[in-house]
């Protein structure tokens, strides 16, 4: 698994358009890249970006991006 090769590991939690989303990022043997082990929207697991990044606050920014782009897809929010 990859988060053995992780200098550190925390925990995240976030509210995008409504969703609201959790995951696991990881920073990288390097010091210097960013990547997540596990993701979560609404309560539901999904793929994690296969992506590294180049800081914390862009790996933040990318998973709320992600987050918010589950919530539209799945048309959650939506009235009828």
């Amino acid at each position: 698994m990859r988060s053995a090769n992780a200098l550190t590991q925390e925990t995240i939690f976030g509210i995008a358009d409504g969703a609201t989303y959790s995951g696991m990022l990881c920073m990288g043997e390097d010091g210097r890249r960013y990547f997540f082990t596990q993701a979560q929207v609404d309560g539901h697991a999904i793929a994690v970006p296969g992506e590294d990044f180049e800081s914390r606050e862009a790996a933040l920014k990318g998973l709320a991006q992600i987050a918010g782009t589950c919530r539209a897809a799945s048309g959650a929010g939506e009235r009828a």
